[in-house]
This record gives C-alpha cells, sequence and structure tokens, in this order.
C-alpha cells in the first residue's frame, strides 16, 4: 500500500515485491506517474546513491535549459555579467534580444561575453536577437583536470605579480599587465566549474555524467571559488606594480617574496591533501605578515599605502590556501562517516 507524504508532491512509499522468482518490482500509483508523464512501456534509469536510489527519465530530445536576456530590462552595464550568470546556471541556450534592436555596443557586449565562455557558440544572430547553444559534454569535463587547470594559473599570476612589484627593470610593467589579461583565463574556467557544478545539483543524470558524486562537486566547487580569488589578489598586487612609482627597497623586496612564496606553498600544501601542514604554515605566515605590516607603517616609508595592499592581498592568498586545507579536510570527514 502506497502511502503518499503531503499533497502527493513529496516522496511515496512502496514495498518492494518479487516477479516471477528472479525479478524485484516497485510499483508506482497511475495518477503520480501520469503527473510525471510516466506510462506504461516509459524507459527510466535507476541511479544508485550512498542513501538512495533515484529514478529518472532519459533525456527526452529537444528538451533544454533557456535562459533569455533582454538587453533593455538588464541595462547595457550588467549585460555581460547577466550572460556569464546565465552560462554558470547551467543554461543549455541564452538568448539575448533587444526590443528595439542592438547598437554596435550592445551587441560586442553580448558577442564578445559569449565567445569568452568554454564551449558556447553563437547560433544565430538577427537584428533584434543573439542565439547562443552550448556544445558541452558533460561526460567530457574533468572537474579535476579544472582545478588543475586554475590551480596553474592562480599560483603563476601570483608568482609573476609579485615579481614585477620588486622587479627595477622596464619589464615589469608589461609582466603586471600580463597578469592582469590572465583573470580572464581563470574566470572562464571558474565559470565552467560553476556550471558543471550548478547542473549536477538539479539533475541526477548530470552527476552520473561526470562520474562523482554531488558532494565531491561541492568540494571541487569550493576548490575552484578559493584559486579563483586568489587570482583576483594576484590581479590586485599586478595593480600595485603598474601603479608605484618605483619598486621598495631591497631588503622590503626580499621579505614581500619571502612571504609571496611562503603564502603560494599553503595554497599547494593545501591542493596536494596535506593539509595539517598547509594550516600551520598559513598561520605563520598570517603572523609573520602582521609583524611586517606594523613596522612598515611605523617606518612611514615612501608607497606605505600600496606595500600594505600587496601584504593584505598575500596575507588573503595564504588564507585561501587554509580554506582549501579546511574543505578538504570537511569532504574527508564527511566521507568516512
Amino acid at each position: 500500500m502506497a502511502r503518499p507524504i503531503g499533497d502527493g508532491s513529496g516522496p511515496i512509499e512502496r514495498k518492494i515485491q518479487v516477479t516471477g522468482g528472479s525479478t524485484y518490482t516497485v510499483s508506482i500509483p497511475k495518477a503520480w506517474a501520469n503527473a510525471r508523464d510516466i506510462g506504461s512501456g516509459s524507459p527510466v534509469y535507476l541511479y544508485p546513491f550512498e542513501d538512495r536510489l533515484v529514478v529518472a527519465q532519459p533525456d527526452r530530445d529537444g528538451v533544454i535549459r533557456h535562459a533569455r536576456i533582454n538587453v533593455e530590462a538588464v541595462g547595457e552595464d550588467a549585460l555581460s555579467e547577466q550572460i556569464e550568470a546565465a552560462y554558470a546556471a547551467g543554461a543549455d541556450e541564452v538568448v539575448v534580444e533587444s526590443d528595439t534592436g542592438f547598437d554596435s555596443t550592445e551587441r560586442r557586449i553580448a558577442s564578445g561575453a559569449i565567445t569568452s565562455l568554454v564551449g558556447i557558440e553563437i547560433s544565430s544572430e538577427t537584428d533584434h536577437e543573439i542565439v547562443a547553444r552550448s556544445l558541452l559534454d558533460p561526460s567530457e569535463v574533468s572537474l579535476d583536470g579544472t582545478i588543475d587547470q586554475l590551480r596553474g594559473i592562480a599560483l603563476s599570476m601570483h608568482e609573476n605579480a609579485i615579481r614585477a612589484v620588486i622587479g627595477a627593470d622596464d619589464d615589469s610593467e608589461e609582466l603586471a599587465r600580463h597578469v592582469v589579461s590572465r583573470d580572464d583565463d581563470v574566470d572562464r574556467l571558474f565559470a565552467l566549474v560553476s556550471r558543471q557544478f550548478y547542473r549536477a545539483l538539479t539533475d541526477v543524470r548530470e552527476i552520473d555524467k561526470l562520474g562523482i558524486d554531488r558532494r565531491i562537486a561541492f568540494t571541487r566547487f569550493r576548490t575552484a571559488r578559493q584559486l579563483e580569488r586568489i587570482a583576483d589578489h594576484a590581479e590586485l598586487i599586478a595593480d600595485v606594480a603598474i601603479r608605484r612609482d618605483g619598486p621598495p627597497d631591497p631588503d622590503l623586496g626580499d621579505r614581500f617574496e619571502e612571504l609571496a612564496t611562503d603564502a603560494r606553498r599553503v595554497v599547494r600544501a593545501a591542493l596536494d591533501g596535506n593539509t595539517g601542514e598547509a594550516l600551520i604554515r598559513r598561520d605563520d605566515v598570517v603572523d609573520r605578515i602582521e609583524d611586517l605590516d606594523r613596522d612598515l607603517y611605523g617606518a612611514d616609508r615612501d608607497g606605505t599605502y600600496l606595500h600594505g595592499r600587496v601584504l593584505e592581498s598575500v596575507r588573503r592568498t595564504a588564507e585561501y590556501g587554509g580554506n582549501v586545507a579546511e574543505i578538504a579536510t570537511l569532504a574527508g570527514i564527511a566521507e568516512r562517516q
């Protein structure tokens, strides 16, 4: 006997029965099935999870997730952000529309935002509508591989940004501008991780294609967020290199480089699974940064404000590395429970 919960939109309780001695069956109430477009002969898939079994219908041809963005409604300034948000939320098709027709700036912004994203391209354009469709196959996307790319780019940006700050040659500003330009690559990869994570939250078939469970997907998403923030702070350090009047004195430059190197070691240790080491290193780096920060403001040197910004970004880098270690620790505890 079925026991519906609430108004029938929640779970129902059924008992497993044996048919023919070799097959187990589960009956489904007809009204409940009809409300979900399931009938006699409808194929369904069973997905096993740690504490549940999930019954899902197969992908149906032509059923895609749409996002529609009206230029007049969101405004030109927010257009790019809205397109990126629709992509990160898992839309298969993004339609950008204009009631009055796109001007050249609106079309450039929309096209630029779409083409900057991984696995999506413009499929059609008119005076009033730009349609972009996803070409991504979740089974071909590796969250771990994407995290590795984020790691490489973010830490390289951070190292080069510090080099640009303490460098005294003419190439320092060029190096800093290169760091700033690479932040777009990090944003693109983080958007891809976000997209796959949010799709996995809402569709059991997506998590099956990724080959991991939701808990791991959530851990990867949180880790990617920390790496994206590290890259943001690398960009802030690079901005100091562009704005400064000159490099810090050699002694201060050496201390910047030493602290930044140790901050990156925190991140690497955390990503490599050495969580205890990462947390100890984080605390040590933060303490040393606070000591140097006090020395800077007490000495009243030229460029104290900009140097303080560098130290703050290095401190944040170490703390984000600590966050990665804590994320990994919590994931390990949850897995053992």
